[in-house]
């Protein structure tokens, strides 16, 4: 997979993540699943808090000739104009919503692609609920899952039954945990790529939804 390019001022890293080993991560674990992905042909591909734009976008550009509908959302006014900045930059165009993570959302069964980098880091809460938009980068408050843990519930009702949701988390968020969580909700998951960096143990998890098997 091409590695987008993006472009950030130094008045925009005030309030936007900057693509980081977690966001090369992801695209990394994306292209390794590419011929999978292709051969879905998936029809809708969302990302939850896209910051830049770069993981989005590197998937649009790697499945422009599959006709796929790409959808960015960000909490972040600032986010959302840069990751549209990026699509357009890189060729390939991604509609961009600004919501707090899938308040907005009520289309069941929908997505082919999901992909979530979170805020990960373990804080206190207050960091969590702290207004300025770079904390909400990165603040994960206890065990770093008080903010991915608002969309697990909703994840299997937007999925398509074929569909495919990454996320990446850290060893201190607890990945069998998470994995157990998923499998409550009828979701099968593992980890599909993992990488040691300074100071982090970074994972991507994968899942799909558990077929049901006819009587």
């Amino acid at each position: 997979m091409e590695t987008p390019i993006v472009k950030l001022s130094d008045e925009e890293l005030k309030t936007v993540y900057d693509p980081s080993e977690d966001s090369y991560l992801l695209i990394d674990a994306l292209e390794v699943d590419l011929d999978m992905l292709q051969a879905t042909k998936p029809g809708i591909c969302l990302e939850i808090g896209s910051g830049s734009g770069i993981v989005i976008t590197a998937l649009a550009m790697a499945l422009k000739k599959h006709n796929s509908h790409f959808i960015a959302i960000d909490i972040n006014p600032d986010a959302c104009k840069i990751t549209k900045r990026t699509s357009l930059d890189n060729s390939v165009d991604v509609d961009v919503l600004q919501m707090n993570l899938l308040d907005c959302i009520q289309i069941k069964c929908t997505f082919d692609v999901i992909l979530f980098n979170p805020p990960y880091v373990v804080t206190e809460y207050d960091e969590v609920l702290d207004d300025r938009l770079v904390f909400k980068t990165w603040a994960g408050g206890k065990n770093g899952r008080e903010i991915m843990e608002q969309v697990f519930n909703i994840i299997p009702e937007i999925l398509s039954e074929s569909g495919l949701f990454y996320l990446v988390v850290i060893k201190e968020n607890d990945p069998k945990y998470i994995l157990s969580t998923f499998q409550k909700l009828n979701m099968s998951g593992k980890i599909v790529y993992e990488r040691k960096i300074r100071g982090e143990h970074l994972y991507i998890l994968r899942f799909r939804k558990i077929k049901k098997v006819k009587d």
